[in-house]
């Protein structure tokens, strides 16, 4: 019989699903958000994307900023959200390809990628697909190369497999 008590409510309570729904209305929400949402949010994002990489979090910046902007002005919820929606969609599209590039450039190759299309010398003849030494940059390496190659022949570096150079005859 308790239990069947607690399980009832009285109509005058309201449950709290009921609350919850009237607390997420139109009116609330709208109240809720404004520029300093979307500030707060920009500032959340930028953090966001310190610590990540990638520049997506980045590329929802504009849209938030957008949104921020359209709030000042003092429009309703719907053209702050389209702001939000079409600053996100610029930020995607053209800021983010922008930036990735900058970040992704191949840079300067070091360490053994940095040997790739240096003229060597031959030390060791290379017979076909054997294995031979070059002299590249002051230092000798164990090298491949496709044809053969005789002591003293200069060869160009094609790649770096492991410890091992490929190298070409053709220069």
């Amino acid at each position: 019989m308790i239990s069947f008590i607690l399980l009832q409510t009285s109509e005058s309570e309201p449950t709290f699903w009921q609350e919850l729904t009237a607390f997420f209305s139109s009116d609330n929400i709208a109240d809720l958000v404004s520029w300093e949402f979307w500030l707060i949010a920009t500032i959340a994002l930028l953090v966001g994307e310190i610590l990540t990489a990638g520049f997506l979090l980045g590329a929802l910046t504009p849209g938030t900023v957008l949104a921020a902007l359209v709030a000042i002005l003092g429009l309703d919820l719907r053209f702050q959200v389209f702001g939000f929606v079409v600053g996100t969609l610029l930020g995607l599209i053209y800021l983010r390809p922008i930036f990735l590039r900058k970040v992704m450039n191949e840079g300067v190759p070091s360490n053994v990628n940095a040997l790739v299309d240096s003229i060597g010398v031959i030390t060791v003849k290379i017979a076909p697909n054997d294995v031979g030494r070059v002299k590249v940059q002051s230092e000798e390496w164990r090298a491949e190369c496709s044809t053969e190659c005789a002591v003293g022949a200069k060869v160009r570096v094609v790649s770096v497999q492991g410890n091992t150079l490929i190298v070409s005859s053709t220069l």
